[in-house]
């Protein structure tokens, strides 16, 4: 009894060590949060022709996408599915409440750093060029 309470115990102990996305990628990709709140869906259907539009840019910049927000909440992400658990555990992290009220993108750097957000205007272009500011990002171009 003891033993399988041992086990359960450290099964619960990774299985949350390893739920922290934001810090499972950092050093690796950079990361747009898009949080969308419900009857934000027009919006979000002009970001996502930009992403379309966008797609070489994001792969170039290392850039990965999750929804967030209460749109979100069917786990979607551009390079696989984030969980409900994931989705709570950034907004706790980010300290962004259960829901927002308007639509916001976050850019999240290598190092794990918010580097920029923007409110209802979005912009891709800009956030690839501010993006091609960084240190990493001119190291990266260097070696391309």
């Amino acid at each position: 009894m003891k033993a399988t309470f041992t086990a359960l115990l450290l099964v619960m102990v990774f299985s949350s060590a390893s739920a922290d996305v934001l810090n499972d990628l950092k050093g690796e990709k950079r990361i747009l949060l898009l949080d969308f709140p419900d009857g934000s869906g027009y919006n979000l259907s002009q970001l996502e022709k930009q992403i379309q539009r966008g797609k070489k840019n994001i792969s170039e910049r290392d850039l990965v996408l999750f929804h967030i927000g209460a749109l979100g909440k069917t786990g979607r992400r551009y390079a696989g599915d984030v969980s409900e658990e994931d989705r709570l555990s950034i907004r706790t992290k980010l300290k962004l409440g259960e829901q927002s009220d308007l639509p916001l993108i976050i850019l999240i750097g290598k190092d794990g750093g918010i580097k920029a957000a923007q409110k209802k205007d979005f912009d891709l272009v800009k956030l690839f060029k501010l993006i091609d500011t960084m240190p990493m990002r001119k190291q990266e171009m260097q070696k391309e």
